[in-house]
């Protein structure tokens, strides 16, 4: 390590920083995590706590935990999440919270009236769900059909089978999937959940609609899999007590600038986007816990064959926001479905980019909605497509009576997306994920988050356990 420390002093000289006058700090770690979410914050608390690593946690935001989402109303203290909804009872996921005294109750949601409206049009969708008892037999037997698969996929893709032994069934269409298997009942219940993340799931490949929704998903429905959130019903709650506790081993608000790595340590350049301060960071190992999207990646000296692999992915652009209009009716879901879905084409699904829908949460009138957009659709055109499906809606006299002309009231926003990375078959015939996870270790890096594993929180924990042996090898 000396040989890259003296490389710092002449890294540290070409830096940019923000003020001449400022001098960067610099920091030398056993490993530097990008990225305080889900898989970030937790391998940087047992990395450190656990396995006695220092450590260093870059984070863009100001504080940790992605995309929790968690609103509190300021006039009444009452907390309403609008991004992660419930934590699955999977690994050691119980003993993560215990750790940090967070204590677990059961999720509640308020009851409401669902009103199908296909968005385009404001016009009502005559839908008719299959009745509670058919969609649960369905689940069942979805979960009977994929369960033997679920070690493949998840919490990561260590046993995914080569090119000639993948199941035929993931391959083709989750549309094909579900009329070959008679669970069409299965549908709104796999869709109103998860699976709309992918947009028209129907029409994407199976394995990956597993991944939205699969079979711990539909083990916790049938009651076999427990989940749960904090007591305080605020899903932030854990992720503020590992910032607590983390301390100053915590950048926040920062994003990396420019990267150095060998197979002997890597070098990075971190700058505070607040303050403008520079952080020169030599470490033994790097664990990139964020999407490796090419604008995520372009500080890091990808080379040919990271760039190639990585660049097969395909991604959900996913926000969610509460809004306050008095247009929108309480105890209201308003739900977007083709007119064709009509009255029982469980197959039916609005394709992206479409806004899938406006739930009543509670308090002051506050609605969640969901938004699901293609790999085009950013912040600014995903408030606008809700701006005209509001218009569509008031015109269509599907909301009480407002102003004419009225604008979306956002009370707050988040941007989940890109998400739900995906590749396509052909890819996977060629051996996608064998090639993406010979990527780990290459020039002390390592790869975790969505991409290697599944977007739930505490399978992301789990996969991380799985990694810690290989960062932690020869890390004396």
């Amino acid at each position: 390590m000396l040989s890259l420390a003296s490389s710092v002093l002449g890294l540290a000289a070409a830096a940019s920083l923000a003020t001449a006058s400022r001098l960067p700090n610099v920091l030398f770690k056993d490993v530097v995590i990008v990225g305080g979410g889900a898989s970030g914050a937790y391998a940087a608390v047992r990395l450190r706590d656990d396995f006695g690593k220092s450590i260093a946690l870059i984070e863009k935001q100001s504080i940790l935990g992605g995309m929790v989402d968690s609103y509190v109303d300021p006039k009444t203290g009452v907390p309403y999440d609008y991004g992660v909804k419930i934590f699955l009872d999977a690994g050691n996921a119980t003993g993560f919270f215990e750790r940090f005294g967070i204590a677990m109750g059961n999720s509640t949601n308020p009851t409401v009236t669902t009103e199908y409206i296909d968005f385009r049009t404001g016009s009502v969708v005559d839908f008719q769900l299959p009745s509670f008892a058919d969609q649960i037999a369905a689940m069942a037997k979805f979960l009977e059909v994929v369960e033997p698969w679920e070690h493949l996929m998840q919490p990561g893709y260590y046993d995914f089978p080569e090119p000639g032994a993948i199941p035929e069934e993931l391959l083709i269409s989750f549309g094909d999937f579900v009329t070959k298997y008679g669970i069409e009942d299965a549908v709104p219940l796999i869709y109103e959940s998860t699976g709309l993340g992918l947009g028209n799931m129907t029409r994407e490949t199976t394995m990956f609609v597993l991944q939205s929704f699969g079979a711990p998903m539909a083990r916790a429905i049938l009651g076999k899999q427990g989940m749960f959130v904090p007591a305080s019903g605020r899903n932030q709650d854990l992720y503020d007590a590992v910032a607590d506790h983390l301390g100053d081993d915590v950048l926040y608000s920062s994003t990396v600038i420019d990267s150095w790595r060998t197979d002997r340590g890597v070098f990075l350049t971190v700058k505070n986007g607040k303050t403008g301060q520079i952080t020169l960071i030599t470490a033994r190992r790097l664990l990139l816990a964020i999407e490796p999207t090419a604008a995520n990646m372009a500080p890091f000296d990808l080379d040919d064959n990271e760039r190639t692999v990585l660049s097969k992915f395909t991604y959900t652009n996913e926000y969610t926001g509460l809004v306050n209009n008095s247009a929108f009716a309480t105890s209201y879901s308003y739900f977007n479905l083709p007119a064709s879905a009509a009255p029982d084409n469980y197959l039916a699904l609005p394709n992206p980019s479409f806004t899938a829908r406006i739930d009543y949460l509670g308090g002051d009138g506050l609605f969640r909605v969901t938004v699901i957009g293609d790999d085009t659709l950013d912040t600014a055109g995903a408030k606008q497509l809700v701006q005209n499906d509001f218009d569509t809606l008031q015109k269509a006299g599907r909301l009480l009576p407002a102003e004419e002309g009225q604008q979306v009231s956002w009370v707050d926003f988040s941007a989940h997306g890109p998400m739900h990375a995906r590749v396509s078959v052909a890819d996977l015939r060629d051996g996608f994920y064998q090639k993406l996870y010979k990527l780990q270790g290459g020039r002390s890096t390592w790869w975790t988050g969505g991409a290697f594993s599944v977007n739930f929180q505490t399978t992301l924990w789990q996969y991380d356990e799985l990694l810690f042996p290989e960062i932690l090898e020869g890390l004396n």
